[in-house]
């Protein structure tokens, strides 16, 4: 029998109200016919309730042990198991807790992306596990098994509608994990790192941000920079746009502001961008690499003073009549961004997010450390003044902001991921962000956005249900343990 509770408390690493109750009732629907009456389900859950927080609470603070085992003792059915080096390497979970000789019967379940409590759910059979639909782990991989975690863990429900898609969940500022199976240009692992705390109340929650390590290559860093002024670039540097849907070559180039003081070029078609482009699809555990899923990466070039002020990447839902563009409802969007760092800069630059408060020492003091504490206001005044910013100006105001609110700094060769889009769809007010003025020096970046569906005047049927369109692989709800 299957037994859900849904958890009235907070668990370590996470936020927000009572959450997962949608899920939940799925589930409880597809498990009905096996289930018990309800006094003895209530009676068979009352011992993982304890046991269970316990275990959540200490599995995210110690690594999962597992020994090489290939297949669960639960049932016979066959597992996937990746090859090394192929496109799901490191999706799945394919190896046995070492020291559990059954299967676990119970897990805190989280929905998608974390946030909210959690739903305590037993299970007695691999069958009902699998009903559950597709769980992920903290590390992003799909659970194949019962046998492949421990009692309590916490795990998380995966995307429930066709258009929405996988999101890491937070857990915890500062908590750092290898994208298992992704390897940055330079070989090294890709880890990453969470370094907001997102909730479910879509008014108040933090955007949700994660700190990309070793994702470039020096060398591909170089490359991009190279390629966005050479003369082989149809599309190179150029003053840069803004607010419009429409590429350069549909009458995009003449859409500047005044508040983007930058230049940018685009790489659509070298084997460099498509191979970043790759990494970052399965770094989003999105199941497959379609390009029409994804603009072609925007190089940016931010001389001293130069900035953008505070906006969205996302598209806003009346953008035009020719498209939908509301993910909740079948639409296509713009669903996460990868900032690429390609330079470091002495002073400014930096990615804020004014939403977000500065990050303090009782949340991550290394982290605090690395990102680097707000100079004094006379400090400000003086960097301000010393990179030629007007007084009263947006600049002005926006470098102010960068100090006060939560803001990351360039660092070559690495880069973020933050979602415009909620894991359910609906597309995040709180993402809102901003380049803060260069003070000291060139900023070199770029941007790699990936939609939820096909992409604006590239969906080869109807653009008013683009997420129809989407291969299987990546078209959600699916089946438990794929």
């Amino acid at each position: 029998a299957l037994f859900i509770v849904v958890m009235a408390g907070k668990t370590k690493g996470q936020k927000g109200k009572a959450s997962g109750k949608k899920a939940a009732n799925a589930a409880v629907t597809a498990v009905a016919a096996n289930s018990k009456s309800a006094s003895s389900s209530f009676f068979l859950s009352a011992l993982p309730v304890a046991i269970a927080i316990a275990a959540a609470f200490w599995y995210r603070t110690n690594p999962q042990d597992v020994s090489s085992a290939q297949s669960s003792s639960h049932s016979s059915r066959q597992l996937i198991i990746p090859r090394p080096g192929s496109w799901d390497e490191g999706y799945y979970t394919t190896e046995n807790v070492s020291d559990q000789s059954t299967p676990s019967t119970h897990a805190l379940v989280y929905p998608n992306g974390g946030g909210g409590e959690p739903v305590l759910i037993s299970f007695s059979s691999d069958e009902e596990f699998l009903r559950l639909g597709r769980l992920y782990n903290d590390l992003g991989q799909i659970v194949q098994s019962p046998s492949h975690f421990r009692n309590g863990t916490a795990l998380y429900f995966g995307p429930d509608k066709a258009g929405t898609h996988f999101q890491w969940p937070a857990v915890r500022v500062g908590y750092k994990r290898p994208v298992l199976g992704v390897f940055g240009g330079n070989g090294k692992q890709i880890e990453l790192e969470t370094l907001t705390e997102p909730s479910l109340d879509a008014r108040t929650s933090d955007p949700r941000v994660f700190y990309l390590h070793n994702f470039l290559s020096l060398e591909e860093a170089d490359e991009f920079i190279r390629y966005s002024t050479a003369e082989e670039n149809q599309y190179k540097m150029a003053p840069s746009t803004g607010g419009t849907h429409k590429a350069w070559n549909q009458g995009g180039a003449s859409a500047r502001i005044t508040t983007r003081t930058s230049e940018n070029a685009f790489d659509v078609s070298t084997q460099n961008s498509r191979n970043v482009k790759q990494r970052a699809f399965r770094l989003l555990r999105m199941g497959g690499y379609v390009e029409n899923l994804a603009d072609g990466i925007q190089i940016l070039r931010y001389e001293l003073g130069q900035a953008y002020v505070a906006h969205h990447d996302y598209f806003p839902e009346n953008q035009s009549t020719d498209h939908q563009w509301d993910p909740s409802k079948g639409g296509s969007n713009r669903f996460a961004t990868i900032f690429l760092y390609l330079s470091d800069v002495e002073y400014g630059g930096e990615t804020a997010f004014p939403n977000s408060n500065r990050l303090t020492v009782d949340k991550s003091e290394e982290l605090v450390t690395r990102l680097g504490e707000a100079p004094p206001l006379d400090k400000q005044k003086e960097i301000i003044k010393d990179a030629g910013l007007s007084e009263g100006s947006w600049e002005e105001s926006l470098t102010k902001a960068c100090y006060a609110k939560f803001a990351v700094p360039p660092r070559r060769g690495d880069a973020i991921l933050f979602y415009s889009q909620r894991p359910n769809g609906h597309l995040d007010i709180n993402s809102l962000h901003g380049a803060c003025p260069v003070l000291k020096g060139t900023k070199w970046g770029a941007n790699l956005w990936v939609w939820n569906a096909c992409r604006y005047s590239q969906c080869k049927g109807d653009p008013l249900h683009p997420a129809e369109e989407l291969p299987e692989t990546m078209k959600a709800p699916f089946a438990g343990g794929k």
